[in-house]
């Protein structure tokens, strides 16, 4: 039985997953944002060798975003990834104690480390930002994808790994977000919504073309930590199927300062694609790759200005509007939009 919230936890239950008696335990923190999130102090009444705090994941209080989040199949999925995935990955991921889902995706949970007792970091993109920072990132997305690139395991073990979901919500939203925002923004604000707009299944199949690999789907600062001098990623509720400039693109267009984007944006994705040839992948040509993250680009675009509609529900505004400024400044010097209208 999957507690469906966290008046649902209880000793018996938590001693079960985790295999160690648990005396009693506490909520000291909980908060809803994407999905629910809360931190359990535990006390297993003796050295179980166990941690004594837990940063728990389950459905969200608000039966609004319960229902985006269980139409998405976001907490399922994640759940699924901590569940059969998370312990082969080939970067830094929180380890996992528990994980569990309904078919549904109505009910799921996840028991996890809690990173602030590993010393871990975050916001890492305003500590730490450099060229360095950058490349390091990349490095680690280039063993993610080596790892599962064209894999056959997606026909077998790993078929749950789908295309990313191209929810109907998301043109409701850029819709909302051009009548509240539109009078505010740069003029690439509107035509990038525009053309969203007017070419919407055609410009979610542009953004599926290339070689499929295993995609964490979300890297943005939030869902960055280090663990030392090692980058980490967590929240894999959009883990995917799809071509691998699904996070490079979004993850340049959303870190490189405007300068650094037009100084540095092409050898950027030179250095992932040689990272990519020495791990044994037959990497993309350059120009090839290089369409594609003027492609991504406007999804990383999209994902900010589908958020920015929802108001502060998802993220302060006023964080999206200065988001979105270094989201702007790569569109117009990618030549994002006239890209994707000459590809489709």
């Amino acid at each position: 039985m999957i507690p469906s919230d966290l008046r649902s936890l209880s000793c018996d239950w938590l001693s079960e997953v985790l295999h160690v008696p648990v005396m009693k335990f506490a909520v000291v923190d909980a908060h809803a944002g994407t999905t629910g999130r809360a931190l359990l102090e535990l006390d297993y009444g003796e050295d179980a060798g166990q941690p004594q705090r837990l940063f728990v994941k389950l459905p969200p209080t608000d039966e609004l975003q319960r229902q985006f989040v269980t139409s998405s199949g976001m907490g399922r999925r994640e759940a699924m990834f901590y569940h059969s995935l998370a312990a082969e990955m080939p970067v830094r991921v929180p380890r996992c104690f528990y994980a569990a889902s309904d078919e549904a995706g109505e009910a799921y949970i996840m028991l996890l480390e809690n990173l602030v007792d590993s010393g871990c970091t975050f916001k890492n993109a305003s500590t730490r930002y450099s060229l360095d920072f950058i490349r390091q990132i990349l490095a680690a997305f280039a063993r993610l994808h080596a790892k599962y690139w064209q894999s056959p395991r997606f026909e077998s073990d790993l078929a749950w790994v789908q295309p990313p979901l191209q929810h109907e919500i998301g043109a409701q939203l850029i819709g909302r977000a051009l009548q509240m925002y539109s009078d505010s923004m740069p003029v690439v604000f509107t035509e990038m919504g525009e053309l969203y707009l007017a070419k919407t299944d055609a410009v979610h199949q542009l953004w599926l073309r290339g070689a499929p690999t295993l995609i964490h789907g979300d890297v943005h600062d939030g869902n960055l930590f280090y663990d030392a001098d090692q980058p980490g990623f967590l929240d894999w509720a959009m883990v995917a199927r799809g071509p691998a400039m699904r996070d490079v693109g979004y993850f340049l267009a959303g870190n490189l300062t405007p300068q650094d984007q037009q100084q540095y944006g092409r050898d950027m994705l030179a250095y992932y694609r040689q990272q990519l040839l020495s791990l044994g992948v037959s990497a993309p040509p350059e120009a090839e790759l290089w369409q594609q993250y003027q492609w991504h680009a406007a999804y990383v675009w999209m994902g900010a200005a589908v958020t920015l509609a929802m108001g502060d529900a998802w993220q302060p505004v006023n964080y999206l509007k200065a988001s979105m400024e270094r989201l702007h400044s790569a569109l117009d010097t990618l030549g994002s939009v006239d890209a994707i209208r000459s590809a489709l």
